[in-house]
């Protein structure tokens, strides 16, 4: 199994988890729910860099190289995506407490 595999599994397998959790964690108390909610966009941060950052990924052909470059670029955009997504959902919800609060 390729690098590129394993990582897009294993950011499957975050997904998929945070299809069952991390939408709940955005609807938890501030202090607590926020303190969830950064930790585990921070491990996700993690599990990016630390695939970006392997060397195998880089391979010696030139048409290998502009996959793997593509491949990198893809990745990359769907888990800002997917982060962007979970940061409206939380400041959504903040919003609606602030706005009940007053």
């Amino acid at each position: 199994m390729e690098l590129k595999d394993v990582v897009l599994q294993t950011l499957s397998e975050i997904e998929n988890s945070v299809d069952e959790k991390g939408f709940k964690d955005i609807r938890l108390g501030v202090n607590t729910g926020e303190t969830e909610f950064l930790q585990s966009f921070k491990e996700r941060i993690f599990v990016l860099f630390e695939g970006l950052k392997q060397g195998d990924l880089w391979l010696e052909s030139a048409e290998d190289t502009q996959n793997q470059i593509q491949a990198k670029l893809d990745l990359i955009l769907g888990f800002l995506q997917f982060q962007l997504a979970l940061l409206d959902a939380r400041l959504e919800v903040l919003d609606k407490r602030n706005f009940e609060g007053e």
